[in-house]
């Protein structure tokens, strides 16, 4: 893909189709590069036998303008233009790149309700927060490398670890948990 002379360079450094496992970003500053490198992942999958799933794959634009005549194809398939897409389990934002860490939040919240459904009252304090540490914070914090945090998104996870802290041990939501 380097050598097609499309995608992205910083400095010498080509960073113009990312892979991981069987997931593939392709990164292109025009959309007709962007259309060159698709058929040419197309054209290297017919030679290997490699099928890729244009129902999987989407475009995003990130800064910018773009027209919305213009489509990026793959095996003659229309790619689904979204304002989010995910990889890696992070929601990128169109336009901004922003990272949409709401999923995370809510996966928080997901695992800390299961844990407190299974262990239910009467329960061990400690053992619960090491729970809520071990399977929630992890949940919450997943492909955080890619995030830039402001003022706002910072205390939208402050919140949900107190939340968590509060129901635990049974804090009223005005009571500060900043000692436990």
């Amino acid at each position: 893909m380097k050598e097609s002379g499309y995608g992205i360079y910083i400095g010498s450094l080509f960073l113009g189709c990312i892979l991981y496992a069987d997931d593939i970003v392709l990164l292109s500053v025009s959309c007709t590069g962007l259309q060159q490198m698709v058929n040419a992942c197309a054209e290297y999958g017919r030679l290997w036998n490699i099928k890729f799933n244009s129902s999987k794959s989407y475009v995003i634009t990130f800064g910018g303008g773009y027209s919305s005549s213009t489509r990026i194809s793959l095996d003659n398939v229309d790619l689904k233009r979204v304002v989010k897409l995910k990889y890696l389990g992070c929601y990128f934002c169109e336009r901004t790149c922003k990272v949409d860490f709401s999923y995370c939040i809510n996966k928080f919240y997901g695992n800390f309700n299961n844990i407190m459904s299974v262990i239910g009252y009467g329960r061990n304090e400690m053992a619960t927060l090491h729970l809520a540490k071990t399977y929630c914070a992890p949940a919450a914090m997943y492909g955080c490398e890619t995030w830039h945090l402001d003022r706002s998104d910072y205390h939208r996870l402050n919140v949900a670890w107190n939340n968590s802290f509060r129901r635990i041990f049974g804090c009223c939501w005005r009571e500060s948990v900043a000692c436990l």
